[in-house]
């Protein structure tokens, strides 16, 4: 018989850009695969998405839950995709980003023989948020419990992408070492594509990111105010949507401020990357947390060298002084400073685009990572 996967995404557009790979390999190998995925932040990103989904055949159910709130909507979601596993009485409930997680854990806890799989891509922003309210708190403190409710499942293995999140989850779990695997790789990516690029000179210095505060782009945006006084013909280019609904959204009268006065330019959301990546010879991304950030991946295997913050994810995606700096989290300063480095040391930036290339072809293959994961799925 077929063996049967269900796979639980926040959004459609997480799961194209970052899980596609599970579906490809699932044909492949005669896996029977269903995709459920609730309500996405971003109307442009999750119309992409379903467009690719449909254009793949990809069957799938769009449940109301939100990744932002909770609300009637979730009670009625969960229920949803525990009468929906019944149906279609998976071998594999995989799960990747918070709210899912915590959807898959509880349904896939009730059939005792479904492996449960739960990928951490980063803990959210529950765990990024400086300010913590009373809401906040609580809604931390809920999350984790029902983590610990979900985790007594004997049949179960929990994916993480970085040094950090292993310990953490070790020392506040109980997680025994054999339940929990290190892929240090993220999500992966397609190095054939960009073995074919060819890098053209320029003074771009890119960020692709969603427009969200935990992600640094204030800390961005700062310093490039402060480095175009310093080197005016050097460009400052932000790629991402400014419709991802969620509690980090920066107002758009900051964005704007930037882009009026020409500090930095911002071109929305891009479907493909590679063709922008081909001409930047500096990537930022002063993210606050995250898991292992597939943009910097990607920046990396165009030979693009990287500025990135000391945080949980981003200081394990690059090697300091090898094929980027690591500037201090939270710190325009300090990202500018880094920045300034690569900007007047063109000799440097060539070194360092080398070494991004061959620490992507090392690391970052996602035909790798998606027999680790098919390996997890069929020895349990």
């Amino acid at each position: 018989m077929k063996k049967k996967i269900l796979f639980i995404s926040n959004h459609a557009s997480f799961f194209v850009s970052h899980r596609i790979n599970l579906y490809e390999e699932a044909l492949k190998r005669f896996y029977e695969f269903y995709l459920i995925f609730g309500s996405g932040a971003s109307k442009v990103m999750e119309k992409n998405a379903l467009i690719y989904i449909k254009k793949k055949k990809i069957k799938f159910s769009r449940l109301t839950f939100s990744n932002n709130n909770f609300s009637i909507n979730d009670f009625v979601s969960l229920l949803s995709v525990i009468f929906f596993i019944r149906k279609f009485n998976p071998n594999i409930v995989h799960s990747a980003s918070p709210k899912a997680n915590i959807y898959a854990g509880i349904s896939a806890f009730l059939f005792k023989k479904i492996l449960l799989v739960i990928s951490f891509s980063g803990m959210g922003y529950l765990f990024t948020q400086k300010k913590l309210d009373i809401i906040t708190i609580f809604k931390k403190i809920l999350f984790k419990f029902l983590l610990k409710f979900i985790f007594l499942k004997k049949k179960k293995k929990i994916i993480v992408q970085n040094k950090h999140d292993y310990k953490f989850l070790i020392n506040n779990f109980n997680l025994k070492v054999k339940d929990i695997i290190l892929i240090k790789g993220g999500s992966g990516i397609y190095l054939e594509k960009y073995k074919k690029i060819k890098k053209k000179k320029s003074k771009n210095i890119i960020m692709v990111s969603r427009i969200l505060k935990n992600k640094g782009i204030i800390e961005f945006c700062k310093a490039a105010e402060l480095l175009k006084k310093k080197y005016p013909e050097w460009k400052f280019i932000l790629i991402g949507t400014k419709d991802y609904l969620s509690p980090d959204t920066i107002d758009d009268q900051i964005i704007n401020y930037y882009v009026k006065n020409k500090i930095i330019k911002l071109l929305g959301y891009k479907k493909n990357i590679i063709n922008i990546l081909s001409s930047s010879e500096i990537f930022c991304l002063p993210s606050y947390r995250e898991g292992m950030p597939k943009a910097t991946l990607e920046a990396l295997a165009a030979g693009v060298p990287v500025v990135t913050s000391d945080a949980v994810g981003c200081r394990e995606s690059i090697i300091n002084n090898y094929n980027g700096y690591i500037c201090k989290t939270g710190s325009y300063l300090s990202l500018a400073n880094k920045i300034e480095k690569l900007i007047l040391d063109p000799k440097k930036r060539k070194i360092f685009s080398k070494n991004a290339i061959n620490f992507a072809r090392r690391n970052f293959s996602i035909k790798d990572i998606t027999n680790k994961i098919y390996n997890i799925y069929e020895k349990n």
